[in-house]
């Protein structure tokens, strides 16, 4: 039971220590903190290796509107834990992934 609980432990460290990267670009104005912003957007991104390796194009630039004044927020939503536990629990593919959210602001 020790074993097994150490195991877990140590995936789940590896899991959110990750140096998975998403890069934040787009032909937009970053809101201030105060703003009332609306989601419209998400995306999700992959990476091998724990966050070394990506897998496709890890930019934002694609889901940002244009001219408009934009909060993003990159997280480890509760998907990706379930995605990257899955991944790993059945292969050990040292899957992982991250999602980005966009939001719109007055």
């Amino acid at each position: 039971m020790r074993r097994i609980l150490g195991t877990f432990l140590i995936g789940a460290a590896l899991l959110l220590g990750s140096c998975a990267t998403v890069k934040v670009t787009g032909d937009a104005r970053l809101a201030p903190d105060n703003a009332i912003c609306t989601k419209v957007t998400e995306k999700r991104y992959f990476y091998l290796l724990y966050g070394l390796i990506p897998l496709g194009n890890t930019s934002t630039s694609e889901i940002i509107p244009r001219g408009r004044k934009v909060k993003v927020e990159v997280k480890y939503a509760v998907m990706d834990v379930v995605i990257s536990a899955l991944a790993n629990a059945f292969l050990p593919t040292t899957l992982i992934s991250k999602t980005a959210e966009v939001y719109v602001c007055e």
